[in-house]
């Protein structure tokens, strides 16, 4: 398959809803990462659950947010202070839109993207992308929302996970393999000896995604929750590892 017609029917494949299970992730849901470079401090980042513009028809808002702070950041003079916000369906299983406001050393980067419900398009805007109207596929995800919605749908032991992605004017396959499992020592309300899944996000292509370069690896909790707790990415010289610093279950109550 090619072009418009082909990615629309693999979309179609591979979205829609997630299980009806109950979600585990909700609103109030707040992971805090201590992220490191060479084993100093570089900066810490939040990922955070509230609700969506339309709380009462159910929507989520997913807010990431990353800022440079310690030696490390003033050594260099390279500051960090990132905030992206995706707003997500549960009941379709479909993005409704991103903003990105990325502040990366000299480089400034803010990004629109909406969604259009039943369209099959994605209006763009971006001073960095010509284009502004984007044939995408029906019920396709933004980068944030599929790492949540991954969590939401597991890995199957012995399979992957696939998922259909718009993110910077492109379209991609998202594939989310599993590659390991570990037992970590973490923070409060979690404990010690924690079984985890780690996994890895990849374009089908076989290029790393979220990082200019080298790899990607996320440690998950290995039960229902899935909650995030490690990073690391490899870099040219070393590499950058986010860990968990503290855990906040959504509001609801659920564990």
């Amino acid at each position: 398959m090619a072009g418009a017609r082909g990615w629309a029917a693999l979309a179609a494949v591979l979205a829609g809803p997630v299980p009806p299970a109950p979600l585990p992730f909700g609103p109030g849901e707040d992971v805090s990462f201590r992220i490191t470079y060479a084993h100093l401090l570089a900066g810490r980042a939040t990922l955070r659950v509230e609700p969506g513009p339309e709380a009462g028809r159910g929507m989520l808002r997913f807010v990431a947010e990353a800022k440079s702070e310690g030696f490390f950041s003033w050594l260099l003079g390279f500051r960090v202070d990132d905030r992206t916000v995706a707003t997500w369906d549960p009941a379709a299983g479909c993005s409704l839109g991103i903003e990105k406001h990325l502040r990366e050393g000299r480089a400034v980067r803010d990004q629109v993207v909406v969604f259009g419900p039943g369209s099959d398009t994605a209006v763009v805007t971006d001073p960095k992308i010509k284009e502004t109207r984007f044939d995408v596929g029906p019920c396709v995800l933004d980068v944030l929302s599929a790492f949540f919605v991954a969590r939401a749908r597991g890995l199957p032991e012995g399979e992957g996970l696939t998922l259909p992605l718009f993110d910077n004017g492109r379209r991609y396959v998202l594939s989310v393999r599993l590659r390991g499992r570990e037992r970590l020592d973490l923070p409060p309300p979690l404990g010690k000896a924690v079984p985890t899944m780690i996994v890895e996000p990849l374009l089908l292509e076989g290029t790393g995604l979220f990082v200019k370069a080298g790899r990607l690896m996320i440690w998950l909790t290995d039960d229902a929750r899935r909650i995030p707790v490690r990073l690391r990415s490899k870099v040219a010289i070393g590499s950058v590892s986010a860990d968990l610093e503290s855990y906040h279950a959504p509001a609801d109550g659920r564990p």
